[in-house]
């Protein structure tokens, strides 16, 4: 009996390791990624063909260059290149402890003397009398004004620590390191042995930009009501809604504006163009962001549209559109269609001098504070002072943004991605990081 029960115990034994050795992670592997957009660079001061290629972008971008600081769900700060940093009283002096054994991909160390002018060219887009001083593996900065979103300004990828050269167009000290770019075309990524965070599992990235045929592990998905073939036992993943539509005015006149505002019907918007995927934007914030989006909720009133309308005379007026993005052409129609009900003639145009423009704007941060700046400066609206502990002042400056006339939310966008079986851990990659890809524990079988 005691035979019988070692025999047992050591088969259970080897069974369970088996087990076990086949859910581990384990090291090597080609991933293949495919994205719809063809960007051409991943400088992220080099300005990108239009907002989806510039949000696929950035994306890809933190997989090879780094910044000072990252937000994490909740929109604080937390340690990235820099570990540490102090403050004055009046947010003026600001000085960041710089984490040490970091290389570049091309082994040159992190140092306070190759972050200093990065930032200082990053940050004076922002604050114009700013100073950036160097010393060893600290950096200071200075301004005359004080800068209580500084922490904010570092984590965003405009921010981020990187050189080129002749052969290599991004230098970072990221997880993986650029191998070969094809502008338009392909982007090779490979592991960074060196990276101070653990070299990662993959051995390399391969992605793939404006190819819709080709086989990958990972597929962006584009939302609307095309469709794609699949491989079989792909897994559908979403993220939360961030992207926002909108249509932005220019120099229309604010009745026009206004009738457009009460005419919008987004329902059909949501089920059909979208089909179910989006979510109606009364708001500039997705719901879950601001947590009062449905404060905004309205349904359409074109007898009320038509009343603001009254005597007015106005001519017929362009409605932009991105001309490579399918589902902005059939919102640009439905408005339009929506709009002519209430005597207000829209055309589209996928032309980009309309007076009117409908724009996709990435909601890249979980902070509802830093994604209204963003917004308000795509709008040229001032920003005033916010507290995100304080929600009744995001709410009055986001009534207030809406209020100006300047620009009417349409649907809010999530991601979508189909997963391939042999693709391990990309939940857990992806969860509360952000609206980044995050690959650098990420595994793949043989």
């Amino acid at each position: 009996m005691r035979f019988r029960g070692c025999a047992w115990l050591a088969l259970s034994s080897l069974l369970w390791l088996s087990l076990a050795a086949g859910t581990r992670p384990r090291y090597g592997g080609v991933l293949s990624v495919d994205l719809p957009a063809g960007w051409t660079t991943l400088n992220p001061t080099e300005p990108a063909a239009d907002l989806t290629a510039q949000s696929e972008r950035e994306a890809i971008l933190p997989l090879v260059a780094e910044t000072l600081v990252r937000l994490n769900s909740k929109g604080d700060a937390e340690a990235a290149l820099a570990v540490n940093w102090q403050r004055d009283a009046d947010r003026k002096r600001w000085r960041f402890s710089l984490r040490s054994k970091v290389a570049f991909h091309d082994g040159e160390p992190l140092t306070g003397a190759n972050v200093a002018p990065v930032l200082l060219a990053a940050l004076k887009k922002r604050y114009v009398d700013v100073s950036v001083f160097a010393g060893g593996q600290t950096v200071a900065i200075q301004s005359e004004h004080s800068m209580p979103d500084l922490l904010t300004e570092l984590a965003d990828l405009h921010a981020a620590i990187f050189r080129t050269s002749d052969k290599v167009p991004l230098i970072g000290t990221g997880p993986f390191r650029v191998a070969a770019l094809e502008p338009g075309r392909r982007l090779e990524l490979a592991a960074f042995d060196d990276y101070w965070a653990g070299r990662p599992f993959l051995d390399s990235v391969n992605i793939i930009t404006g190819q819709t045929k080709t086989p990958a592990d990972i597929i962006a998905l584009p939302i609307g009501p095309s469709r794609r073939i699949l491989p079989e036992r792909m897994r559908i993943w979403t993220s939360v809604s961030h992207d926002l539509i909108a249509v932005v005015a220019g120099n229309v006149p604010v009745p026009a504006v206004q009738a457009l505002e009460l005419s919008v019907d987004r329902v059909p918007i949501v089920n059909v163009l979208t089909q179910r995927r989006g979510e109606a934007a009364f708001g500039l914030l997705p719901q879950w962001l601001s947590g009062y989006g449905f404060l905004f909720a309205s349904n359409p009133d074109v007898s009320h549209a038509k009343a603001v309308l009254g005597q007015t005379r106005i001519t017929p007026i362009s409605l932009s559109y991105s001309a490579n993005d399918s589902l902005a052409r059939l919102v640009a129609e439905r408005v339009a269609l929506n709009a002519r009900d209430a005597g207000l003639t829209i055309e589209p145009t996928p032309n980009a001098n309309g007076s009117l423009r409908l724009v996709r704007i990435p909601l890249k941060s979980t902070d509802p504070v830093a994604v209204l700046a963003v917004i308000a400066e795509f709008l040229g609206i001032p920003e005033p002072t916010l507290n995100a502990s304080r929600p009744e002042t995001l709410y009055e400056f986001e009534r207030s943004l809406l209020e100006s006339h300047k620009i009417v939310p349409i649907v809010h966008l999530p991601e979508i991605y189909a997963v391939s079986p042999r693709v391990h851990d990309w939940d857990a990659a992806q969860k509360d990081r952000g609206f980044t890809l995050h690959l650098e524990n990420v595994w793949v079988d043989p």
